[in-house]
């Protein structure tokens, strides 16, 4: 048995905040990752000698003094940032053929899409104003101003994104070009609220930034800064089962067992209840949690890209302009966004929604290769004909699909739980003393919302005194 203060299940950027978090703390602290490496998503990978990334493209708050950064610093991480293109960071491609360009900050934006949609003026000042009053009055996104962090302070509002944007305009175009942005987070328009909306994706409208290195460079400093927090990594190490003995926590493994005063898990919820302590929950509770919609699956395409230069860092090729409808999984006409990486030669990350379903991409079944191969053809013709300048410069390199996710993350769906305002939330605190929950699916989703539940489990453990 070894013996720990707190032990962190799952190795993503929560787990490894909260790690950090803890060891700051002066907590002797463990960090399980079941997988070969940390954070395997976030580093991306290498074939033929180009690097793709697959969790991360860009953020908001990394600029001096700005949240992403005091997180940062917060965790003792050297990464460093740098300014994406502010006159068109994004493009949507409208299904009309229209292309428009999102600029930052806010007086950038609000006079491009004035220009594009002279008529929706004054209705963007409104939501605009909406947006910077939930983005700057975020209890989480100003902890570089004010050190205190309210754990009961809402996220949600009352209206959802696309009740917001129908109250606001007119143009079914405009309120496309808003509502892109959702393929962020996985949910769609009208079911994630404008509060949790304008926490995840309204900051790049105040900077859209990128990182030196990418995800792998994010995922090193945090190797380093673990190491330095003299953290013990055990990885290849997945939990099977949290047990319960007085105030202790067991946790056992394929490997060893552990025993600590806190634990704090950072994987997928409905994985976390498959070794929850017996009894800890309700069937009730345990059936609203597994019935919570996952948010679409990704079917990606890698490639090279020989072409011109592309500055934008991100396309949106919207087959419908009402987004809600861009999230159909089974559609004959689905919406893509497609990554360039900022590198020299630039690789390409061509991503579809798709459906998380098991059943639906299973690496067992007979058919699984042939599904595989027909979808990357319809992807690849799509792609041919919606961007003609493109296509004609890539070169193909590989293929993923949520069974890929599957095996890396240990669920299928591409962020993890939707976020839908009308449904069961997953909280950070459990019924168990010492027993909490971080992670994407945890409250906030995204980078800076991974490490703002670590930040709040954090803080409860601290508050538990244990």
């Amino acid at each position: 048995m070894l013996n720990y203060d707190e032990l962190i299940i799952g190795g993503g950027i929560s787990g490894m905040a909260a790690s950090l978090l803890s060891a700051k703390r002066g907590k002797k602290t463990a960090l399980l990752e079941a997988g070969a490496t940390l954070s395997p998503t976030l580093s991306g990978f290498t074939r033929a000698a180009a690097h793709f990334e697959t969790g991360f493209h860009y953020a908001f708050g990394l600029g001096e003094g700005e949240i992403g950064q005091y997180f940062f610093d917060l965790l003792g991480l050297d990464i460093k940032s740098y300014p994406l293109l502010q006159n068109g960071y994004d493009e949507i491609h409208l299904p009309s053929g229209r292309i428009v360009k999102l600029a930052y900050p806010r007086q950038n934006l609000e006079h491009s899409l004035g220009e594009v949609f002279p008529e929706e003026k004054e209705n963007l000042k409104k939501y605009l104003d909406k947006l910077e009053d939930c983005f700057l009055n975020s209890a989480y996104l100003n902890l570089h101003r004010d050190k205190t962090l309210d754990l009961n302070a809402p996220v949600d509002t009352p209206k959802s994104l696309q009740e917001v944007l129908d109250e606001c305009f007119k143009s079914d175009e405009i309120k496309a070009v808003l509502a892109a942005s959702s393929f962020l987070h996985g949910t769609p328009p009208n079911k994630i609220s404008f509060g949790m909306h304008a926490c995840i994706a309204g900051g790049l409208f105040h900077g859209a930034y990128g990182v030196l290195g990418g995800g792998k460079a994010i995922v090193n400093a945090f190797e380093k800064a673990l190491k330095k927090a003299g953290v013990d990594v055990f990885l290849n190490t997945k939990a099977t089962s949290i047990e319960e003995d007085g105030d202790k926590k067991i946790i056992r493994t394929n490997k060893d067992s552990f025993a600590c005063d806190i634990c704090i898990s950072s994987i997928h919820p409905k994985e976390f209840l498959k070794i929850a302590p017996q009894n800890a929950y309700r069937e009730g509770y345990k059936t609203r949690v597994n019935a919570l919609e996952e948010t679409p699956g990704f079917f990606t395409l890698y490639a090279k890209y020989k072409g011109p230069r592309v500055e934008a860092s991100n396309i949106y090729l919207l087959s419908k302009t009402n987004v809600v409808d861009c999230f159909n999984t089974n559609s004959n006409n689905p919406s893509y966004y497609i990554n360039f990486s900022p590198d020299k030669e630039q690789n390409v990350s061509i991503i579809s929604f798709t459906s998380p379903e098991p059943a639906v991409w299973n690496k067992n079944s007979p058919d699984y290769q042939e599904r595989k191969n027909n979808y990357s053809l319809r992807i690849k013709n799509d792609i041919n004909k919606l961007a003609p300048d493109i296509a004609k410069y890539l070169e193909y390199i590989e293929v993923s699909t949520p069974a890929t996710s599957r095996r890396y993350v240990g669920y299928s769906g591409g962020y993890g739980l939707m976020h839908d305002m009308y449904k069961t939330k997953v909280l950070p605190m459990t019924k168990i003393k010492g027993l909490y929950l971080c992670g994407q699916s945890v409250l906030v989703p995204g980078l800076l919302g991974s490490i703002i539940t670590s930040l709040m489990v954090d803080k409860m453990a601290e508050a538990a005194n244990v």
